[in-house]
């Protein structure tokens, strides 16, 4: 505004300077011409202060012009500034070129976090590939639009929706300015699609699992078939392929050929593909010429069998593996052949082991309800428990021998809970995790068989024992009794320190169901515990004690 108001001063000083030229013109004129002076004097009156004026509203004129001028040219920076701010905040680049490829100038700030710095002047082409002749063909597309030969969203279909710049993934989308600028505009898509190529993974062994817990059988049998044919592929892989027949070599490609499906029906889709591949390569070795090599092609197909099939171990675990080389027969056909052998062929021993043998199942295995039963009774009591470790067991026994004891000792496990093991915040205050540990200890030497419970909890309290013994007329007045014989109430029927009933303990019946089981199996009972520090029942019992049982 200040410098059109000099406009206006300035232009109304050159008016009035031209005006002070009148004198002197009009006296040359009076002179020449003889003519009047009273006409002239009135021009020559007039004529300053009107050029004055004519050049002042000349030089407002001017002001406005300059004014409005630099209004548009504000109006312009800030809606551009505004423009440049919308575009930075979306996230996403954006740029623009010509036919000349350039970054023009106005682009978005992601954009230069998408292209590592300032890309103004830089051409586009570069910025987006690395390879010739992908700039080629993305040049070759967009001079059709330049020069108007095709239209823009016909080329735009065309050209790369999705580039990689350096370890980023770039979705791109065009659109035409005018019929000289194309927009740009650049998302980076690599966490989306990391994320997508995780959730398909995740999808992929999903169906995986699926498929072979659904076909148990069928996946067994298709096991056995990559073992028989890997061993065939290995002895191949083990010479040059120009000593193989071609009749081996389209065996071979029929038996891939079928390995193939079977293991697309089974949901190993990457080794199904490795499989097609392969089975290419074995039809094309008669018309191959010279020796060909196929060691590392078998190397790849088994190890993508193996990356899958790993992957079904670790999901199911070793146990389910193992079950796919067994047959399933029911107990009760099992215990007819049984009754059968043992009256018929009795004093055969090593065909009765044989027979018993079938129903073996690892000792361990009894205990597989424990760590759940343990999880479950510390809930409900307000304990924190560890996850119970079961530790030995892998002899085998006849289950039948040893199940009653096995399930006698549930009343360890919830006395453990119930009495053993503090509460978190006890056993803090005491200085310990509030972790309760429980772990259960199975040995076998000889002719014995010793299971061990122990806790970290509490221990026995004597005193208890003692005071309740008292009061149920166990012990009589004056008479000490020792640790050993305030350990055997314990066992007693009837007897509990617990001052109420509950779902887990309190009737006094547990303990005393225990020894009743271990006696029957001729065995014993011994008892270790430490104030503050915990308790130990060691059971031990003959290995072959047990009362058989009659078949049925």
């Amino acid at each position: 505004m200040n410098e059109g108001r000099k406009q206006s001063r300035r232009f109304a000083l050159f008016g009035t300077a031209f005006g002070a030229m009148f004198p002197a013109v009009a006296s040359v004129l009076v002179f020449a011409f003889n003519a009047s002076t009273g006409p002239l004097l009135i021009i020559i009156a007039l004529a300053i202060p009107i050029l004055g004026g004519v050049g002042y509203l000349i030089g407002v004129r001017e002001d406005r012009l300059v004014t409005v001028t630099g209004d548009l040219e504000g109006r312009v920076a800030e809606r551009t500034s505004a423009i440049q701010s919308m575009l930075d905040v979306t996230g996403d680049g954006f740029l623009t070129f010509g036919s000349d490829y350039l970054v023009q100038p106005e682009y978005s700030k992601p954009a230069e976090t998408i292209f590592g710095g300032e890309i103004g002047g830089r051409r586009v082409p570069d910025l987006l590939f690395i390879e010739d002749s992908e700039r080629q063909e993305f040049v070759e597309g967009l001079d059709l639009f330049f020069k108007g030969n095709a239209k823009a969203d016909v080329i735009f279909d065309l050209l790369e929706k999705r580039v990689e710049v350096g370890e980023r993934v770039i979705s791109v989308d065009y659109r035409a300015i005018d019929d000289a600028t194309v927009l740009l505009a650049l998302t980076d898509i690599t966490d989306q699609e990391r994320l997508e190529a995780e959730v398909a993974e995740q999808n992929r062994r999903r169906d995986l699992i699926l498929k072979v817990v659904s076909n148990k059988t069928y996946f067994a049998s298709y096991v056995e078939e990559a073992n028989e044919l890997f061993q065939v592929l290995d002895a191949v892989a083990s010479h040059r392929t120009s000593a193989i027949p071609d009749e081996t070599a389209e065996k071979l490609a029929a038996q891939v050929h079928t390995f193939k499906g079977n293991a697309n029906f089974l949901g190993f889709t990457r080794t199904a593909t490795v499989a097609h591949d392969f089975e290419d390569q074995l039809i094309a070795l008669p018309i191959l010429q010279g020796e060909i090599d196929l060691s590392s092609e078998v190397f790849v197909f088994k190890r993508q069998f193996y990356e899958e099939y790993n992957a079904i171990a670790e999901t199911l675990g070793d146990q389910w593996i193992n079950d796919l080389s067994t047959i399933s027969i029911p107990v009760v056909s099992v215990r007819k052949v049984e009754q059968y052998v043992r009256g018929k062929y009795g004093s055969d021993r090593a065909l009765v082991r044989a027979m018993e043998q079938l129903r073996s199942v690892p000792f361990a295995s009894l205990f597989s309800r424990f760590p759940q039963l343990v999880a479950d009774l510390a809930g409900r009591r307000g304990r924190r428990v560890k996850p119970v470790s079961i530790r030995g067991g892998e002899f085998r026994v006849l289950p039948e021998h040893y199940e009653d004891l096995v399930n006698s000792m549930t009343h360890i496990a919830r006395n453990m809970v119930d009495h053993g093991v503090e509460s978190p915040a006890e056993r803090e205050m005491k200085g310990k995790s509030e972790l309760g540990t429980i772990t259960i200890d199975i040995d076998k030497e000889q002719d014995d068989l010793t299971v061990s419970f122990t806790d970290d909890g509490r221990g026995i309290s004597f005193a208890a024992v003692e005071a309740k013994a008292r009061e149920l007329g166990m012990i009589t007045n004056g008479t000490e009794p020792t640790r050993s014989q305030l350990l055997g109430y314990l066992f007693s029927a009837g007897f509990s320190t617990a001052d109420e009933v509950t779902m887990v303990s309190g009737r006094g019946v547990g303990l005393n169901a225990v020894q009743m089981a271990v006696q029957r199996l001729g065995g014993k009972i011994a008892v270790e515990s430490r104030p503050g520090r915990g308790t130990t029942f060691r059971i031990t019992v003959p290995a072959r004690g047990a009362r058989r049982r009659r078949v049925k």
